[in-house]
């Protein structure tokens, strides 16, 4: 935050009678205030539910909110985990007791937060009642973490689950490379980390094209083994970061003439997937060099000059039943541009469509996730990539992939029959039903690399 989003002296105290004094603050790497209806109507009815709840003798147990760790400071208490619901529960406090000191101590300076507290506060005086009749301050409670070193309070953190909204590896791996950073210029890169927005698809297809590879192959969980994928996340692209500056690597062209003379040029002039990483500006800026790729390429492309490889993902995008392809395709795609940008991309986005999405006709029905790997170790397109100097190697090694179509669910109208129907228009392709099983490899052959077979 910039500068720290809260301060307000507090004095703590603990379960054993000890009391630890120090002004709460958010350190400036931290994410802003950003809870919105749905987590406090979530804690609100989790409070209220656990209320209405009553041992057998009639009393009520006190509501655990999960872990506060701080990082105490110079008199400073930093909250590493819990602003979030500690802001939450301030506001209730205000709206039910306006005359608290906390009012007019607790300051929150990030835009952001600001406009997410009004709008909270209107939230929560409007169930004014239920805060009032259901929230008791007395019977709320949460295990206290207080260390002495920053690093300490932050692998507690990553280690913990916590009461409120969990934080995925993304989250986790902002605070890891902001802390990296000089205090001077945290704010800085702060609002750049703020301004990437949501990090999800473009960290999931950097990690299959850093994991997915024949030189150091390494298993990536299940989308749906959140832990797992998260930890995969914290261990690429932030523990296993080295220290130092900010380089980037890429290929660069040298035409040396006749008298020695050279001249270079190189087709991007950012960073490529699968390339060391510091910790601090280089993460973040990788991170943020491949969140706008991935926007401007995939997202949301706005290329006018590149007509018809717009129209061409556009088209890609709305197939059905190609969830698990679409995401390798994507980190193909980031590969192939972080090694020669635009340089015949509307070509190769339709030769890496050929070899990835042949797994939607040469399986018999579904494509299955872990189907997707075994794929990638008999066919190592993202290694086909990463090893080409040229589009040119890269299309011969495309081009060199076998296609093949299984007749299974192709005489119905089956996911996979809707699939090889819109691929023939989409590449004219005049094929009648009856032709798909015996025609449909050959002519897309014929269409997309020009040889037939």
């Amino acid at each position: 935050m910039f500068p720290s989003h809260s301060a307000a002296s507090d004095a703590i105290a603990t379960s054993d009678g000890a009391t630890v004094t120090g002004e709460l603050t958010i350190p400036e790497y931290q994410r802003p205030y950003c809870w919105q209806d749905k987590q406090l109507h979530g804690l609100l009815l989790d409070i209220e539910s656990h209320v209405a709840r009553k041992t057998d003798g009639n009393v009520e147990l006190s509501y655990y909110l999960g872990s506060l760790i701080l990082h105490q400071d110079n008199g400073k208490l930093n909250i590493i985990d819990g602003q979030q619901r500690i802001t939450t529960l301030a506001l209730m406090a205000c709206l039910i007791d306006p005359g608290l000191p906390l009012v007019e101590d607790l300051v929150y300076e990030h835009p952001t937060g600001q406009q997410q507290i009004k709008h909270n506060l209107k939230w929560l005086r409007d169930r004014l009642d239920r805060v009032r009749n259901w929230v008791d301050f007395n019977k709320l409670q949460f295990t206290l973490v207080i260390t002495q070193s920053e690093d300490d309070a932050y692998r507690f953190f990553e280690t913990q689950n916590t009461g409120g909204v969990r934080l995925g590896g993304p989250d986790i791996i902002k605070a890891h490379h902001l802390r990296a950073v000089e205090t001077l210029h945290q704010p800085q890169f702060a609002r750049q980390w703020e301004a990437m927005g949501s990090l999800d698809s473009t960290v999931s297809a950097l990690l299959k094209g850093r994991y997915w590879q024949g030189v150091k192959p390494r298993e990536l969980p299940s989308h749906n083994q959140q832990k797992r994928i998260r930890d995969c996340i914290v261990l690429e692209l932030a523990q296993e970061t080295g220290e130092g500056d900010d380089i980037a690597y890429g290929r660069i062209r040298r035409q040396i003439g006749l008298a020695g003379d050279v001249s270079q040029q190189a087709d991007q002039q950012g960073y490529e997937v699968r390339q060391p990483l510091n910790a601090g500006i280089n993460s973040i800026r990788y991170l943020a060099y491949f969140q706008a790729l991935h926007k401007r390429y995939w997202r949301q492309p706005d290329l006018p000059h590149l007509a018809g490889y717009q129209q061409f993902v556009g088209w890609l995008k709305g197939l059905e039943g190609c969830g698990y392809l679409e995401k390798l395709y994507e980190a193909c795609l980031l590969l192939y541009i972080s090694q020669f940008g635009e340089n015949q991309l509307d070509l190769a986005a339709r030769k890496l469509f050929r070899v990835v999405y042949a797994r939607r006709v040469s399986n018999q029905k579904s494509v299955r996730e872990n189907s997707i790997p075994a794929f990638i170790k008999e066919q190592p397109v993202l290694d086909w990539i990463a090893a080409s100097y040229t589009p040119d190697q890269v299309f011969a090694f495309l081009d060199a992939f076998k296609l093949t179509v299984d007749p299974s669910n192709l005489d119905k109208n089956s996911v996979k029959r809707r699939f090889v129907e819109r691929v023939c228009k989409e590449f004219g392709l005049d094929l009648e039903a009856g032709q798909y099983e015996k025609a449909f490899a050959a002519a897309l052959n014929q269409k997309i690399t020009g040889v037939q077979g």
